[in-house]
């Protein structure tokens, strides 16, 4: 796997095109938040995070989240009855209206989709696969409407820009205040229209060299 985390790297290092908005505003005026405990005390929002919650400052954009503990994850989906946990959150969380399109960064095509439709899931769910320069990595794209998933079919073309899904309310996505969980994997082991995107913390190196932090990706910094 380091193999493929640097050679990952090596072509993110190497890229002279600016990759495409996954939600349109997200190159613009953004706000990065924190979803752990620190970020939730400094906000003043509270622990169980609410379907409600009011993330976005105005039509401001706001995104953050990778390689965050969060006290958040307190459903069976993260709990379990014994063992550890999952708190460790390894992909980006990008904030804005239910119904905002979702585009590819990338060029690539579709890998799987499916609707995970537990609660605190996913909900709709859509993994595109990338073939670029030797490597190939895969992407993932979670709480989306279920209209999102209609008419597509594994092995579908996309391209860069090209749009491939809405953002999901939160009847529909798990019952979350509406966002995209935007996820890079490296090893899509035996996995299909899901993929963890929170894992234990004893497990916390491992797994950050599977999923790398996508913020090179999407061009977000700082």
């Amino acid at each position: 796997m380091s193999d493929v985390f640097d050679l990952y790297h090596a072509w993110l290092a190497a890229r002279t095109d600016r990759p495409a908005e996954v939600i349109r505003g997200l190159h613009g005026d953004c706000d990065r938040v924190r979803l752990d405990a620190e970020g939730l005390a400094a906000n003043n929002w509270p622990a169980s995070f609410p379907a409600d919650m009011q993330v976005q400052r105005g039509d401001r954009l706001a995104w953050g989240g990778y390689d965050e503990d969060r006290a958040i994850y307190d459903s069976p989906v993260f709990v379990p009855e014994t063992g550890e946990a999952r708190t460790i959150h390894l992909g980006v969380d990008i904030f804005a209206a239910a119904g905002s399109e979702v585009y590819a960064p990338v060029d690539g095509r579709v890998h799987s989709f499916q609707d995970n439709a537990n609660v605190k899931d996913y909900g709709p769910t859509i993994l595109l696969e990338h073939a670029v320069d030797g490597l190939t990595f895969w992407t993932l794209y979670g709480h989306l409407s279920r209209d999102s998933l209609s008419g597509l079919r594994v092995g579908q073309p996309v391209a860069a820009g090209e749009r491939i899904a809405w953002l999901g309310a939160a009847q529909v996505n798990g019952g979350w205040t509406p966002h995209l969980h935007f996820q890079v994997i490296l090893d899509i082991l035996d996995k299909s229209g899901d993929y963890p995107g929170v894992f234990k913390r004893s497990e916390r190196d491992h797994w950050k060299r599977i999923c790398p932090d996508p913020a090179g990706l999407l061009g977000l910094y700082g």
